[in-house]
């Protein structure tokens, strides 16, 4: 009888070590992949979601969060008839998120980085307005886009990119962008 508490003790502190350090294991294994989650993979889990982005030139801009590639978010603003490009770096926080994340999987268009996009407003002619940090305002039309920069050719908001309407070309820095509004 002596044995069999024995036993049963011993075999309780082996189950309870066990446990322990099964838990302990789990706990290394979510810090782990904590560790493993970044910015871009919280803002992709949110697509759809209204969040608040706050910006390096002091603004915040609310919206849709409508895609995230590498090193931009896409968001529909709320009351405005743009779309914004927003290069991560100009983010400073978001409000709206939750714990969730999303690892960018196999899409194209979460792969593109920055000046991928640009390039494709490029071929789009699309009108843009470009806010830069810490304070400045650009309208105009993206001519170019290099490796870490674009070239802006300046003109009123209302009028199409022509030879006449061109004030000035202006070579930004993608450092110097808070936001890329898309008209």
């Amino acid at each position: 009888m002596r044995w069999e508490e024995l036993f049963d003790d011993l075999e309780g502190r082996f189950e309870e070590q066990e446990r322990s350090e099964a838990e302990s294991d789990l706990v290394d294994l979510v810090r782990g992949e904590r560790d493993r989650i970044g910015f871009v993979d919280r803002l992709r889990a949110h697509r759809n979601a209204c969040v608040t982005l706050d910006l390096r030139d002091g603004s915040s801009r609310r919206g849709t969060l409508l895609d995230v590639g590498k090193d931009w978010v896409l968001l529909r603003a709320s009351g405005r008839e743009s779309d914004l490009l927003v290069p991560v770096n100009a983010v400073t926080s978001a409000a709206g998120l939750s714990q969730l994340s999303l690892a960018a999987g196999e899409s194209i268009g979460r792969r593109l980085r920055l000046n991928s996009v640009l390039r494709g407003l490029v071929r789009d002619r699309a009108g843009v307005a470009v806010d830069l940090w810490p304070t400045g305002h650009l309208d105009g039309t993206i001519d170019r886009v290099g490796a870490d920069h674009l070239d802006l050719a300046i003109h009123p908001p209302d009028a199409m990119r022509r030879a006449r309407e061109v004030r000035q070309v202006r070579t930004v820095p993608f450092e110097a962008v808070a936001v890329v509004a898309v008209r």
